[in-house]
């Protein structure tokens, strides 16, 4: 998987606006998403899982971690929230 620095986000999205992510890299396979998620929580990164870039808004000041931009309209994507007592 290659992760590369300084990506333009507004090339990623519908809108076409949005600064640059610190890193980012294409998830083609189940694989390539969790080495990403891995990796980002190995060098203690932030990151933000994208689609098809609809629906989003990048701030012009970018994104100080990794983006992952999902490619494989496979992937289904759920959150689970786990409730603190």
């Amino acid at each position: 998987m290659d992760i590369k620095e300084n990506i333009s986000l507004a090339k990623h999205t519908t809108f076409k606006i949005g600064g640059s992510a610190r890193y980012f890299c294409i998830a083609k396979s189940k694989k390539n998403l969790i080495e990403a998620i891995k990796l980002a929580k190995q060098k203690k990164l932030p990151f933000f899982v994208l689609g098809g870039g609809s629906n989003v808004l990048a701030l012009d000041k970018g994104y100080n971690g990794l983006v992952i931009k999902i490619q494989n309209s496979k992937f289904k994507i759920q959150i689970f929230m786990l409730k603190q007592e």
